[in-house]
């Protein structure tokens, strides 16, 4: 039986994996996007994956429902990403201080920069802060670069997050954006979170709500406070913004960001 939806608005979940050698089939995730009134998501290639066939197939099978992101070998020199991006990906998951193992270093950030694939950047505090990183934002500054896991930080912030503060001011670069996981990726379990940490306000006051973007990680967030959960917790977190701020943050950033064949 599908729930009625959480919310009325549109609502798409910027971070997913499904696999078939690694996680969850691609109906199981539409099980719980319906379940949840989802209406799309972004499949992010699992790390240590680089044929991309199983994504092509879940586009071609439901081409109403999902973007995704690739990943390639390290010593691609852009041809493997120009074929994926043929076969209808739209973005690469490039690690914060990725280079490649190329003559030369910055060739994928440079392929993503041509094809106007968006980025999906995995990273820590400490990779965003790195100078490898700040090449990357200087040298392509009109490259869509999403920001994964909320920077990365993790349960291990505590106050007063200077670090974090230093990733937070990355802001002033208006190609990047952020993704807000489900809580449970940086407050301690069990659900319900007893103590949440200002991580997730933070960002909104830094990027502001048109350049946060929900994910839940699925299916990893399974072994936290579950899917459903991932996105019902920081709907009422956020209860006090506006219908419009919410509205950003839960579909329309990833909307702007992420080319959908049916959005």
């Amino acid at each position: 039986m599908q729930r009625e939806r959480i919310s009325p608005m549109i609502i798409v979940d910027t971070h997913c994996h499904a696999g078939l050698n690694k996680y969850e089939p691609i109906e199981t995730l539409l099980y719980h996007m319906e379940q949840s009134g989802v209406d799309w998501a972004v499949l992010i290639q699992h790390q240590g994956t680089t044929d991309n066939s199983y994504h092509v197939e879940c586009l071609q099978a439901h081409p109403d429902r999902f973007a995704s992101a690739m990943i390639v070998e390290s010593t691609d020199d852009g041809e493997r990403m120009r074929y994926w991006a043929d076969q209808g990906l739209v973005g690469i998951r490039l690690g914060a201080d990725s280079r490649a193992e190329a003559p030369d270093p910055l060739v994928q950030w440079r392929t993503a920069a041509e094809l106007n694939l968006v980025v999906s950047a995995p990273s820590s505090p400490s990779t965003l802060l790195s100078d490898r990183f700040a090449e990357v934002v200087q040298a392509f500054p009109d490259l869509q670069i999403v920001i994964e896991h909320l920077a990365g930080v993790g349960t291990e912030a505590v106050a007063p997050y200077d670090e974090f503060k230093r990733v937070l001011a990355l802001a002033k670069h208006p190609n990047l954006t952020i993704k807000l996981p489900g809580f449970g990726e940086f407050c301690n379990l069990p659900y319900p979170f007893e103590d949440v940490p200002p991580l997730a306000r933070m960002v909104v006051e830094a990027f502001g709500p048109q350049r946060v973007m929900w994910g839940s990680d699925f299916p990893p967030v399974s072994s936290r406070e579950g899917y459903h959960r991932s996105l019902q917790f920081p709907l009422d977190y956020f209860s006090d913004l506006s219908e419009e701020e919410r509205e950003w943050i839960f579909g329309r950033t990833a909307l702007s960001v992420w080319k959908f064949a049916d959005s």
